[in-house]
């Protein structure tokens, strides 16, 4: 599956979608992973188009450092797939890679002066151009890549020793000699005769002893 972007022929942002022309603020992807895109191209913000004879076209996607206009690409594919003739929805679609050296310098993996980035924003932006002919460019868009958390070099996380143990075995339950106790001070005296002095004797005891089963 990939990721679907539809661009507006009309202001050159992606949208959310045909007839729903609210620009997408952001993209966001995962560091190390492979993303597919599939990018449909919208006349008027609802008709998927064509846009330019297949033989001749040449797109790129660029995703660089937010403002370093002028800096290398952090990632970057010019590898376009393009619709076949006769598509009722023209679909051009590509591979981009974010398992770079340069976006791991960005989020500062392997660095040892300072911790890794949870994630960073970036700027991107699709050109396309026919032949010979000027380009055209979509309108800067916001790439967040968040930090990847499998990586394949954790191993097994080890079980504790001794295991937690359930919620069945929990000490109200398991200690016998304990819950007799409780029973036995609530049975040793009379509620209906009891002093206010005798259930608050009776009470603490009960705090005291649960306190020491940490219980409580």
């Amino acid at each position: 599956m990939g990721v679907n972007l539809h661009v507006d022929l009309d202001t050159l942002q992606l949208i959310q979608g045909p007839s729903q022309r609210s620009a997408i603020n952001s993209l966001r992807f995962k560091r190390g992973d492979a993303a597919r895109l599939q990018v449909v191209f919208l006349e008027n913000g609802v008709t998927p188009v064509t846009i330019g004879d297949p033989a001749l076209l040449e797109i790129q996607i660029g995703i660089k450092l937010r403002n370093q206009f002028d800096r290398s690409y952090l990632a970057h594919s010019a590898d376009w797939s393009m619709p076949s003739e006769g598509d009722d929805t023209p679909t051009y679609g590509c591979v981009i890679s974010f398992n770079t050296l340069q976006l791991n310098s960005a989020l500062n993996i392997g660095s040892e002066t300072s911790e890794e980035l949870s994630e960073i924003t970036l700027m991107g932006e699709i050109t396309w151009r026919e032949g010979a002919g000027e380009p055209t460019s979509t309108r800067t868009f916001l790439v967040i890549i968040e930090n990847d958390v499998n990586r394949g070099t954790e191993g097994v996380p080890t079980d504790a020793d001794p295991p937690y143990p359930p919620p069945s075995s929990f000490v109200m339950k398991s200690d016998e000699g304990f819950v007799v106790t409780l029973r036995n001070e609530l049975k040793s005296f009379d509620a209906n005769t009891a002093t206010i002095d005798q259930l608050v004797d009776a009470f603490a005891t009960m705090l005291s002893t649960l306190k020491s089963k940490n219980v409580i």
